[in-house]
């Protein structure tokens, strides 16, 4: 049976508290959130169901926050901050090994599997899930850490949808790592 690689940090504790730059792809890179018109993005249904789904993980997980997000054409970024170590059934869940397959309650992939699924529930409620999957398997993060980086992570975010002609995953971009769908 073939093994799927994780996109995660060989050794690194993705429950311990620090900031996170999420990317997460639309299935085959869909532009299925909206459009982006005049450097502006203009969410649809779904797009604002998205956008609204950052928001509601951070009131569902008290140990995490998001800072900023945006929701694209066809992906989402978001800056998560773990705030502190999750608690599950009364234990800290720092420190526990990686097993491929078995979930860490708390940890930066069960948070991103809750906001995909969450998006993908009230999508499919509204009658505005464009069929399955509406996510691409796997997510994209990258450990912020410095205070330069959570800058530029900042800005980052802030002028995606003014430079999406240029973004690696606009559907006219050459193919590259992140839209090989």
């Amino acid at each position: 049976m073939r093994r799927r690689n994780s996109l995660r940090y060989a050794g690194y504790d993705y429950t311990q508290p620090g900031a996170y730059f999420v990317t997460i792809c639309a299935h085959r890179g869909r532009p299925i959130f909206g459009v982006v018109v005049e450097q502006t993005m203009q969410l649809n249904p779904l797009g604002v169901i998205a956008q609204q789904a950052w928001g509601d993980l951070a009131k569902q997980h008290a140990h995490i926050r998001v800072e900023s997000s945006v929701v694209m054409p066809n992906h989402a970024h978001a800056l998560m901050w773990i705030v502190e170590t999750a608690i599950h059934d009364g234990e800290s869940v720092a420190g526990q090994p990686r097993r491929y397959g078995q979930p860490i309650a708390g940890s930066l992939s069960t948070l991103v599997n809750a906001y995909k699924m969450t998006v993908t529930k009230r999508a499919i409620s509204a009658c505005l899930i464009p069929g399955p999957p509406l996510w691409q398997r796997n997510f994209w993060d990258r450990i912020v850490r410095d205070d330069r980086e959570l800058a530029n992570v900042r800005q980052y975010i802030a002028a995606n949808p003014a430079r999406w002609h240029e973004d690696q995953l606009h559907p006219d971009a050459p193919p590259n790592q992140f839209n090989q769908w």
